[in-house]
């Protein structure tokens, strides 16, 4: 353990603790990991693959196949990918939605006084087709907890997991219309949310989200970043707090083992408590009209971001709070803004954008000068339109003729997808030459402080700009998600390498 200095808040160090500023010695391999990855002495070279008639997910160091049935490390034996015991053909359970949880450095100790202690392990969360909700461990297979989280006075079914990150919790969301099939015609039920914690497991609230509080126009809900977001119409996004809902409108707080309805709570068949009832609409904390209804929010001082719903190829970017006179700035891009993950606010918290382009991606600084909001581009990053040269033509008077040039041939190359390392702190973009009769992709890694290109990985295969990519840039291991357009998807893993071994 490091000296702490005297003078230094300690909320500062276990931020800084937790966002790897502070020396130590895994800091020290990553900075050794990252100077490899950046050597000319070493390549990224094929080490495995695999299809699947099923999505393949990947998510902190594991792959996932068959409905999460099967799960491999990507750190496996002798340098391959291996089966982990998590991985049970024989479960004809149906995994609706999954969520995995790694242990923040700065959770050092646990007052949960359970045996044995989750809250500083890896685990990951999944709901059933059955309505089971399962805490395991996704290496050694072992179940922490299990819990019955049908509603116990409705039929409907769980189908997604999210994660409220700032509050330690994760959202359990039916479909849209939960009662619509079931026997309750006079119900006006949009959703219905059931909140749980983490630290340990343990059951908070469930509620519904209905048309008669919230209004005719109320299409869906989400909760995100101790928000409560509501999609009103077409393009309308309010946004209420979430945590003084709970405190506001929570009747009688229930734990996992309760007694509850001639049974326990988290138990089958009684299941969860409709313990949170929702008669007013809770205090609006302002409203925006996005594209998609879709809100982003981040930077420093906080602010949203979202489409605009007039020009489809900009996205407004709002320091909150939002009142009548807030400041605000357009951020503009040359793809449509209905397409997922076009532009947001770069992970590392430093108060950037990151916006993903056709041919570039490029990096944006948030300045918050006095009386105005702006951004200024600080690097771009892709793949250099390549141009073939021509010689300078001239008229008989000796003047040079300019023709004008068809931009589209100029646009040589196309971004498929893109991720961020936050431990090398390297930016890794997939892509295609679009000259090219073959479609060659590669993988192009870039420092994230500078945006200088760092490394060129080439594939060895086509790509194709009507299939799907996913990403993943993880310590010395990229790994390329594929589907393509029978639905059909397939697994790369490229692993870092000395070249002089492939001699």
């Amino acid at each position: 353990m490091f000296r702490l200095k005297k003078n230094k808040n300690i909320l500062s160090t276990l931020r800084d603790r937790e966002m790897n500023v502070i020396p130590s010695p895994y800091k020290y391999s990553l900075n050794i990991m990252s100077q490899l990855i950046k050597s000319d002495q070493t390549i990224y070279e094929s080490s495995w693959y695999k299809q699947s008639s099923k999505p393949i997910m990947y998510d902190n160091g594991i792959l996932y196949f068959d409905n999460y049935r099967n799960a491999y490390t990507i750190y496996g034996s002798k340098g391959q990918p291996s089966a982990t015991k998590l991985s049970d053909p024989s479960n004809s359970k149906k995994v609706k939605d999954v969520i995995s949880y790694s242990s923040p450095v700065f959770k050092m100790e646990c007052t949960c006084k359970l045996h044995p202690c989750t809250c500083l392990s890896n685990f990951i969360i999944y709901i059933t087709d059955d309505n089971w909700l399962f805490q395991r461990n996704p290496y050694s297979g072992d179940t922490y907890n299990q819990v019955y989280v049908k509603r116990s006075d409705r039929n409907f079914k769980f189908k997604y997991c999210d994660w409220n990150v700032y509050a330690e919790q994760f959202i359990l969301t039916t479909k849209l219309d939960p009662d619509e099939n079931e026997m309750f015609p006079g119900s006006d039920a949009v959703v219905n949310l059931a909140v749980f914690g983490v630290f340990p497991l343990e059951f908070k609230a469930l509620f519904e989200i209905k048309r008669s509080v919230f209004g005719k126009a109320c299409k869906h809900a989400n909760v995100a970043d101790r928000l409560l977001i509501i999609g009103m119409g077409y393009h309308r996004v309010h946004i209420y707090s979430f945590d003084e809902l709970l405190a506001k409108n929570t009747i009688t707080p229930y734990n996992l083992g309760d007694c509850y309805d001639s049974g326990y709570v988290g138990m089958h068949p009684t299941g969860l408590p409709l313990n949170c009832d929702l008669r007013f609409v809770p205090p609006l904390l302002f409203s925006v009209e996005s594209s998609g209804q879709t809100v982003e929010f981040g930077g420093f001082p906080f602010h949203c971001m979202y489409a605009c719903p007039s020009y489809h190829l900009r996205f407004v970017l709002k320091q909150l709070p939002i009142e009548r006179f807030s400041r605000k700035c357009y951020v503009e891009s040359n793809v449509w803004n209905d397409e997922p993950n076009i532009i947001y606010f770069h992970p590392d918290n430093s108060n950037r954008i990151i916006s993903r382009e056709a041919q570039a991606v490029r990096c944006f600084q948030i300045v918050n000068s006095p009386g105005q909001l702006k951004i200024k581009e600080v690097f771009s990053m892709g793949f250099e339109a390549v141009r073939s040269y021509n010689p300078p033509e001239f008229s008989s008077f000796g003047r040079r003729i300019t023709r004008m040039e068809n931009l589209d041939l100029l646009i040589e190359k196309y971004i498929m997808a893109i991720d961020y390392d936050n431990e090398t702190d390297l930016i890794g973009i997939l892509g295609t030459c679009y000259g090219d009769p073959l479609s060659n992709g590669f993988i192009k890694l870039f420092d994230n402080l500078t945006g200088k290109e760092v490394k060129t990985v080439s594939l060895n295969r086509c790509l194709c700009d009507i299939n799907y990519y996913q990403l993943y840039v993880d310590l010395d291991v990229l790994i390329v998600i594929e589907k393509n357009e029978r639905n059909q998807y397939s697994a790369f893993l490229y692993k870092l390498t000395n070249c002089y071994d492939k001699e």
